[in-house]
């Protein structure tokens, strides 16, 4: 299945087909229990859906990064890269998400195409500690939006207007205009979440606590995805054991 845009040929991803067509799918599949007709669709499979590359940042390029970002919206990816935290959760951060008192980001709800929902799993509604890294960004954040600097409103992250963020203003008017500025390879904003927890596990981070941070189900997915990317990331691997066994009289 293909579409035409600005003269050139564009391909559907696999997952794209299938979010399409599941609703015309759903209505077939229920019009032939309500209307007694054989459901023609039967045989039907869905298209087996790519995994998508990841393009995690090392610990340098983070550096990189942060150094070209505009200083405005600097927090904004600190906070991203030190927590792992969707787009549409953290563009969905009101303050009253954001207790203070007890260092905590209590991620409640997204905001997705203009509005605000409920957050994508059970486990995704989380409260996320803040380091001594996060709680400075959102401590200048909250002092610049009191000061006026920034209009006033009762989400965390928005635009000139007021409004939440958007995602893709973000991905074109500030991630993939930094990338070029660092030199870095081009990728997904949404590798902040996969730099995030690569990061975290190559810091030796407890995997269950990563786990409960990103908002996922259990560890699998920590060791599925991410664990091959951890050599870039601390350049260390096998140093533990080595070290070990050293200490023990091997050689």
């Amino acid at each position: 299945m293909e579409i035409m845009k600005d003269s050139e040929t564009r391909q559907l991803s696999n997952r794209r087909i299938n979010f399409l067509l599941w609703p015309v799918i759903a209505i077939i599949s229920l019009a032939a229990e309500e209307c007694k007709f054989e459901y023609p669709l039967r045989r039907y499979k869905a298209l087996k859906e790519e995994k998508a590359e990841s393009y995690p940042m090392t610990i340098e390029e983070v550096h990189k990064f942060l150094d070209k970002v505009p200083q405005e919206w600097k927090d904004y990816f600190i906070i991203r890269f030190w927590t792992g935290i969707r787009s549409c959760e953290i563009h969905g951060l009101e303050w009253q998400h954001i207790d203070f008192e007890h260092r905590l980001i209590r991620i409640r709800q997204n905001w997705v195409n203009g509005e605000v929902c409920d957050v994508k799993t059970p486990k995704s509604r989380r409260d996320l500690k803040m380091c001594g890294t996060i709680y400075e960004a959102f401590k200048r954040i909250k002092d610049s939006s009191e000061s006026g600097y920034a209009p006033y409103s009762d989400f965390v992250f928005t635009g000139k207007s007021g409004a939440p963020l958007d995602t893709h203003y973000v991905s074109k008017a500030l991630w993939y205009p930094t990338l070029i500025k660092a030199g870095l390879k081009r990728r997904r904003a949404y590798e902040t979440r996969h730099t995030a927890a690569v990061l975290h596990i190559a810091a030796l981070e407890n995997p269950l606590y990563i786990s409960q941070m990103l908002g996922h189900s259990d560890t699998r997915l920590l060791f599925d995805v991410y664990a091959p990317y951890v050599a870039n990331a601390s350049r260390t691997d096998g140093n533990a054991f080595d070290t070990l066994m050293r200490s023990e009289g091997f050689s």
